[in-house]
């Protein structure tokens, strides 16, 4: 099979979510991870069949944690409907109140938020094509053009070249409570990015200009908040009062949902979960 080279350091990113990150500083990540939430058209060929390996990128990691995150969400939600509908009932009634629910205490150990690694190859890699954009034949347009390839490395990627985590602006109540927040719209922002992935694999629009105008626009082309991947900083992000709070978790997984699901439906795009 026709492949392309990507040069000892070159910076690569991986699309997931918050309850993977102690798996891969661990073990690494593994030879193949499933990709979900492409959509399904009339005219899909057999060139869109997923391959097995890794698929990293640029904004389609954006794509791979928005489907991730969205997929996550709905199960969460699916599982534990009755207690998170009287917990929406209680934001509704006490805006910019924290509601005090200790049954959100275990929901919220399954809440995965959305989370890019960027991932400095430390040999040279053998990447395929991705096939929902290009035949597998044309590796190199693959990366080049819509910089989204399959990386099939036998043992995955090793935990140390794991770099750097990003992560959108988490929320707390104080937040939501008060108008024309400027963390609120910071984590509007970094929806938009995801929603930029879903952009590229639904409507094949180049990554290139995507990310252009999201950077002219608000001056970078990641999620707004970043750390090194190593145990410190892993440490550090799960203490964070939006990660470590089991009802500010679970805030914020509604507002990022509310923001992507409002943004890709003015693209004319339905989640897939």
């Amino acid at each position: 099979m026709p492949s392309f080279v990507l040069p000892q350091g070159s910076i690569v990113k991986f699309g997931c979510i918050s309850t993977s990150l102690y798996s891969y500083l661990r073990h690494g990540i593994p030879s193949t991870i499933a990709r979900d939430g492409l959509p399904v058209t009339e005219n899909a060929t057999e060139n869109a069949t997923e391959m097995k390996g890794i698929y990293i990128g640029e904004l389609m990691a954006y794509f791979s944690a928005c489907s991730a995150f969205a997929r996550n969400a709905s199960e969460v939600h699916v599982q534990h409907q009755a207690v998170l509908k009287e917990f929406v009932a209680s934001l509704q009634r006490l805006t910019g109140e924290k509601p005090v629910m200790h049954e959100l205490e275990n929901i919220a150990t399954q809440v995965g938020l959305p989370v890019i690694l960027e991932i400095m190859l430390a040999e040279d890699c053998e990447v395929q094509a991705d096939g929902h954009f290009e035949p597998e034949d044309k590796a190199d347009k693959s990366w080049k053009l819509w910089r989204s390839v399959v990386l099939q490395r036998e043992s995955g990627v090793p935990a140390s070249w794991i770099k750097h985590f990003y992560f959108p602006r988490l929320l707390d109540y104080r937040d939501v409570g008060s108008a024309k927040n400027l963390r609120v719209l910071e984590q509007t922002t970094d929806s938009a990015l995801m929603v930029g992935g879903l952009m590229q694999a639904w409507h094949k629009d180049a990554p290139g200009d995507l990310l252009l105008a999201f950077k002219k626009q608000y001056g970078r082309m990641n999620f707004s908040q970043s750390l090194s991947f190593d145990e410190t900083n892993l440490e550090r992000f799960f203490n964070l009062n939006g990660m470590l709070d089991p009802a500010t978790r679970l805030l914020n997984q509604m507002t990022i949902w509310q923001d992507v699901d409002a943004l890709a439906k003015k693209q004319g795009i339905t989640l897939a979960v």
